[in-house]
């Protein structure tokens, strides 16, 4: 057991000696991303930007220069090494994780949690949990877990569960702020690690109040363009000074960074985990679609046009007072295939998957909501954690994600942990509704 200094840096290559070893180990990581024991000098595990005692501290430095190390990646590519990754704050997946990692003994075994350090993070005594949980919301430091006995390939051994809205680069968050009429409000902002970053003195003095020198464009846009599309273009987040006020906060070239290193290390993880896998069979299944809908289409028109064609014959035909012919007897045939077919398409395009709403948090019952954390910590691929005002206060509750049922397959083991999460709701509030 021991801090990242002694894992990350001074023991590492003691470490992946042992690793190579089928010897049982287990490795505790207690990740505070900095030397917390002899006066918080910057480590291996620091992030860009961050400030530490042998960091030149000030205005006209930029902290740590490198990027992070992901020790738990290196461990993963070790021959049967378990690793696990997480945060105590999650509590869900920590003990759930914590006793495999103890009873895995076919190999050794990795356990790396993020450890608030308050002194060295610049955080109050009493905000360790509370920021432990905004470092995996921003993907500061997602959590996942790589388990050799899953499977032969990647995708099978990495699981990201327990990350919010697994694919997506940024989560949804709510910010509080006082309007000017001295109203409680909340705007809907993407969580980025610029916004984590902002809230912990580690990274402040990268930060400052907007002015006139150009084109503001929110961060997680400006990461988007490259270097020529950012000229005259300043990157922001939204923050609230001390009355509460909305303002807009540029930052340093470093958090920029900072930003897009901790956006690859979690699309790398997306990765590992699968999802390419995953999104390119949804984008398959979409071009399927796509194609079916443009044959009916075209086979409705053909139909439509053959009609035109008849019946063109048909007053022809009765115009001239000749027989029928076989063309003019497949009219109503015909007629009838191209009723069919309209029919047929728009309860094709409107079946989907026939899963309905497996939960439901009613508007009404949000106020009740004790914010437990049980349902977006342990489904959120059905819950996420968002804010309401009631009776001018905010609070913080949990919601089911809008349109997440138009999106999601159904499976039995899907409904299995929704009524689990129902039932384990301290509030009472989820409201299950299991698939015919």
């Amino acid at each position: 057991m021991g801090g990242d200094g002694a894992v990350y840096d001074i023991g590492f290559g003691a470490l992946s000696r042992l690793l190579v070893s089928e010897t049982p180990v287990k490795v505790v990581v207690l990740n505070t991303g900095a030397y917390s024991n002899t006066g918080g000098q910057t480590s291996t595990a620091s992030y860009t930007a961050q400030d530490s005692d042998l960091t030149r501290f000030g205005v006209a430095h930029s902290g740590k220069h490198e990027d992070r190390k992901e020790l738990g990646l290196i461990a993963a590519f070790h021959p049967n090494v378990l690793v696990i990754q997480t945060n105590a704050a999650m509590q869900s997946h920590f003990m759930k994780n914590v006793m495999d990692f103890l009873t895995y003994n076919e190999s050794p075994a990795v356990f790396d949690t993020y450890t608030t350090c308050q002194p060295e993070h610049g955080i109050a005594d009493d905000a360790g949990a509370r920021h432990a949980i905004l470092a995996v919301e921003s993907r500061m430091s997602p959590v996942f877990v790589h388990d050799p006995r899953r499977g032969d390939t990647l995708a099978e051994r990495f699981s990201l569960e327990g990350n919010p809205e697994i694919g997506k680069d940024w989560i949804t968050t709510t910010l509080e702020y006082i309007d000017d009429y001295g109203n409680a409000q909340l705007l809907e902002i993407p969580f980025t690690v610029a916004d984590f970053a902002v809230q912990e003195g580690r990274f402040k003095k990268h930060f400052r109040t907007i002015n006139s020198e150009g084109e503001p464009v929110p961060i997680h846009e400006y990461i988007d363009l490259d270097r020529d599309q950012r000229y005259g273009k300043v990157p922001y987040i939204w923050s609230t000074d001390a009355d509460g006020k909305l303002v807009k906060l540029t930052m340093t070239k470093a958090i920029v960074e900072l930003t897009e290193e901790r956006r690859r290390n979690w699309r790398m993880l997306e990765y590992l985990g699968g999802l390419h896998i995953e999104r390119m069979e949804a984008d398959h299944i979409d071009r399927l679609e796509e194609y079916r809908q443009k044959y009916l289409q075209a086979n409705t028109a053909r139909e439509e046009s053959i009609d035109s064609i008849a019946r063109g014959m048909a007053e022809l035909a009765t115009a001239s007072g000749a027989p029928a012919t076989p063309m003019e007897k497949t009219i109503p045939v015909s007629v009838a295939s191209a009723a069919q077919a309209a029919v047929r398409a728009p309860a094709l395009e409107q079946s989907g998957d026939g899963s309905g709403v497996l939960v439901d948090i009613t508007e009404i019952d949000m106020p009740r909501c004790t914010n437990c954390k049980t349902c977006y910590q342990d489904l959120p691929e059905l819950f996420e954690k968002t804010r309401i005002v009631v009776e001018g206060k905010t609070m913080e509750v949990s919601r089911v994600i809008p349109g997440v049922f138009d999106r999601i397959e159904i499976t039995p083991e899907l409904v299995q942990r929704a009524s689990r999460v129902a039932d384990d709701c301290d509030a009472e509030i989820i409201h299950f509704q299991p698939p015919a």
